[in-house]
């Protein structure tokens, strides 16, 4: 009986041995690269890379078109004050600088004189006969700055029986634009800038390509 518990034991350990040098010899885990098929190598996102992209998120805009230069000017050094390249150019353009009311042109001026004789007895202070040009004979009623009040102005020319006309009148301008670099993150409130330096200029913020 004591042998036969020998042998037991004997044999167990030997099964326990054979188990454990057959799992070291077969149980491997699989290679990490096969013969002929490239390796996959990940790549870890430098979060101090992210930021320096994301902030590098640069852009260029022009903001006018300023009437006076030196309002430009002003526009220019608070950008600048605030860290902005700033460039200011020059912009030659045809510009409505007034609108002129008017009745259509008389074939003669003799007739052109007639209807202003009657035109003054409806007590139409300001009037004029062109002498020469595209409107040579026809008679102008005055001119104003605005298109609303020009428009009222002809609608009560009509209104006294008279087939008053307005229209625009350009002339060659110099308008200024001030360009900028700027950042989507933190865009400038350009706008708002431009109105307190002139409450009256009318200006827009226009995208372009950076040339800093």
């Amino acid at each position: 009986m004591r042998i036969l518990i020998i042998a037991l034991v004997t044999l167990n350990i030997l099964y326990f041995v054979g188990v454990y040098l057959f799992s070291v010899a077969f149980d491997r885990p699989p290679p990490l690269k096969e013969p002929g098929i490239p390796t996959i190598k990940l790549l870890a996102m430098n979060a101090g890379e992210a930021s320096v992209s994301a902030q590098s998120s640069d852009a260029c805009f022009t903001v006018g078109p300023y009437n006076l230069e030196q309002t430009a000017r002003k526009m220019a050094e608070k950008l600048s004050k605030a860290g902005r390249a700033v460039r200011v150019k020059r912009q030659q353009t045809d510009r409505i600088q007034k609108y002129l009311v008017f009745l259509p042109q008389q074939p003669t001026r003799e007739a052109a004189e007639q209807i202003v004789v009657d035109i003054k007895k409806n007590k139409i202070k300001e009037y004029a006969i062109i002498d020469s040009g595209p409107y040579k004979n026809a008679i102008a009623l005055g001119t104003f700055s605005d298109l609303d009040k020009a428009r009222r102005h002809t609608e009560y020319i009509r209104f006294l029986g008279y087939d008053a006309k307005h229209t625009e009148q350009q002339q060659r301008a110099i308008v200024f634009w001030v360009s900028y670099d700027d950042t989507f993150s933190e865009p400038t409130p350009v706008i708002a800038w431009s109105k307190a330096i002139d409450p009256n200029s009318v200006v827009q913020k226009i995208s372009e390509a950076c040339e800093y």
